[in-house]
């Protein structure tokens, strides 16, 4: 798996984490600009650093390289992230039917991604019997 699609899959955590950017790099004890380098791929890391960025995020670095579809992942990111930073600051409490739609739209394929990684689970499962 190439360092995009993990890197990718550490961003997808730290968003259903609701953590920011800012959140990370403060728990992690760097600058928000080294996060955010760290998280595009900017800057090499080392294995200390990214386990302890999988701590965090109660990822196993053990199944970070496997393989899903992150192509999966890249077509709900965009929606999820609009989706929560409008619903995070609307304060009359009412939803549109636009962001209903995108929350289905995002529940929709949050299934199919879980669907992925059951599959890929199962399959590794079986290859340990």
């Amino acid at each position: 798996m190439s360092v995009n699609n993990i890197l990718k899959k550490i961003k997808l955590a730290r968003i259903n984490k609701n953590y920011s950017q800012k959140d990370m790099a403060e728990k992690l004890m760097i600058s928000i600009p080294t996060y955010s380098r760290f998280e595009r791929g900017i800057t090499k890391t080392n294995y200390n650093f990214l386990t302890k960025v999988c701590n965090l995020l109660g990822i196993n670095i053990n199944l970070l390289d496997t393989a899903i579809d992150m192509d999966l992942v890249e077509d709900f990111l965009p929606v999820y992230e609009t989706t929560s930073s409008k619903m995070s600051t609307t304060t009359t409490g009412s939803i549109s039917q636009k962001e209903i739609d995108a929350l289905i739209k995002l529940l929709e394929k949050q299934q199919e991604v879980n669907k992925l990684i059951l599959e890929k689970l199962i399959h590794l499962k079986a290859k340990s019997i």
